[in-house]
């Protein structure tokens, strides 16, 4: 009897160490930062952080914060010139370590279009620098995607009307304090009958810049990326692997590869650059991203990459190496739309508030 006795309390205790089952992947803590504004951008700027911020209701909405590697916030005064610059929401800002340059707009006129605007300057201050309304308006205009410093130039990214259907994908480059659009016509952006792109995110990769979105095409919706070699030329179509219809929607590059981060069949899908072949990351965790998503950009980790999703309103670090793990973040609610990485420190916007967190908790 004393034998049963003891073997029933062993299996007991087997059947409910299994049902507990092994410990899952350690919550990663995030810090909230308090800003004096809502914070839309985020850009590296040196072992500093460049916050774009939105003040609603002040008599200037659009504004730059600096917050160095020891937490003091500092603001980088930035003047507009135009009734729309003073609402601008910024796109995305950019610098070489030494000149900022900004793109924001904001809705207004008779048809509701986005009215942009273009700045320059450095972390001293920055300065809105009028256009003409055909500079990014007009008949054949279309959204901007945002503004990408290469070592040779910087440059604007968007899209303009094709004059035989659809929009190609055009950047424009500065002279003087005007930027003037460069053709498309004959290059990889130009968009045609088998064909129709449509750029989402844009970032430096080399000497040159890397496009990232979709085109219509093939009856269906493809994730592509476009390159060029140097500033605005030499440019190349690349279609990603894509069992599905999708987008790509963000990207990171570093030195010598990237990361993408969009959607397949309405799912969250990753890829990577190596050399020069786009690979789709397996096994990516199912999380559903719509059109109408904003997905951050994808953070490397010293062993493998980070992105942030949201699921309901708890949020998400997934994270691969050979294989993915999944971190649920303690502190923000609600969906991310930005993060980078300064040093070993995780920068995130979600909804609008500004998250940190140490690098290294995501293993």
């Amino acid at each position: 009897m004393r034998t049963r006795a003891l073997a029933a309390v062993l299996v007991a205790t087997l059947v409910a160490a299994g049902c507990a089952g092994p410990q899952g992947p350690t919550p990663v803590a995030f810090t909230k930062i308090d800003l004096a504004g809502a914070p839309v951008t985020l850009t590296p700027f040196g072992e500093s952080l460049l916050v774009g911020v939105r003040r609603d209701g002040q008599p200037v909405v659009p504004a730059l914060l600096r917050r160095d590697p020891g937490g003091a916030v500092t603001e980088v005064p930035a003047t507009p010139a135009t009734p729309y610059g003073n609402l601008a929401r910024w796109t995305q800002v950019d610098t070489d370590g030494t000149r900022l340059y900004a793109v924001g707009g904001e809705r207004g006129g008779a048809h509701g279009n986005v009215r942009w605007s273009a700045w320059d300057g450095t972390a001293s201050g920055v300065g809105e620098k009028r256009q003409a309304f055909s500079t990014f308006g007009g008949y054949g205009a279309g959204d901007l995607v945002g503004v990408v410093v290469t070592p040779s130039t910087p440059a604007i990214v968007g899209n303009w009307e094709n004059p035989t259907g659809g929009f190609d994908i055009a950047t424009w480059l500065p002279v003087g304090d005007d930027w003037i659009r460069q053709p498309s016509a004959g290059t990889a952006l130009e968009a045609g009958r088998d064909a129709l792109p449509f750029p989402i995110a844009a970032t430096r990769f080399g000497a040159g810049i890397m496009v990232v979105g979709w085109q219509f095409a093939n009856g269906r919706e493809e994730p592509v990326t476009w390159r060029s070699t140097t500033g605005v030329t030499g440019w190349t179509k690349t279609p990603l692997p894509a069992p599905s219809p999708g987008a790509a929607m963000s990207v990171h590059c570093g030195q010598s590869d990237c990361y993408a981060a969009g959607r397949l069949n309405g799912s969250l899908a990753l890829w990577h650059l190596t050399g020069d072949t786009w690979t789709l990351l397996p096994d990516t965790p199912t999380y559903p991203v719509t059109d109408k998503d904003v997905l951050p950009a994808p953070v490397p980790t010293p062993t493998g990459v980070l992105q942030l999703v949201s699921e309901g309103d708890t949020l998400k670090a997934l994270h691969h190496t050979t294989t993915w793990t999944v971190h649920t973040i303690t502190g923000p609610t609600g969906k991310p739309t930005a993060a980078v990485a300064i040093g070993p420190t995780l920068h995130a916007i979600v909804g609008d508030r500004l998250w940190t967190a140490e690098l290294d908790s995501v293993r």
